[in-house]
């Protein structure tokens, strides 16, 4: 791959969503965008499990590492519109951190427009160079 890839952090976010139903979600998500031939797409850490657990890392709910070359950025943004589109009530925060730089940006179908999608992708194309 002759891009250098970044690593976006997607958040689902649920309201009022029990820790099951947000793993749940998360799990179908990370499916979806492996589909996606990203570099790679894991669980974000919570840190080390509580002394006495037989855990030996906790997963941050909601939350995954997706390491992705920036021409792949636009087809992510589809996948994840038309993800959030099926579950509208399932706003999705990305933050992207590429070298130094980290640029935070929150998708919820019921208030970003298509238009708003289109200047979400550029930007976060400019932030990746």
């Amino acid at each position: 791959m002759s891009e250098n890839p970044s690593t976006l952090i997607v958040e689902v976010s649920v309201e009022d969503a029990d820790p099951d139903e947000l793993d749940k979600l998360t799990r179908q998500l990370r499916m979806e965008v492996n589909e996606l031939e990203v570099e790679s797409v894991e669980q974000v850490s919570a840190g080390p499990a509580a002394a006495g657990t037989k855990a030996v890392d906790m997963a941050a709910l909601g939350q995954l590492a997706v390491t992705l070359a920036p021409s792949l950025v636009p087809p992510l943004f589809d996948l994840l519109k038309s993800w959030v589109e099926r579950k509208p009530s399932t706003p999705v925060k990305i933050t992207v951190k590429a070298g130094r730089k980290t640029t935070q940006i929150e998708y919820d179908p019921t208030r970003t427009s298509a238009s708003d999608v289109e200047e979400l992708v550029k930007a976060l194309n400019r932030s990746m160079k």
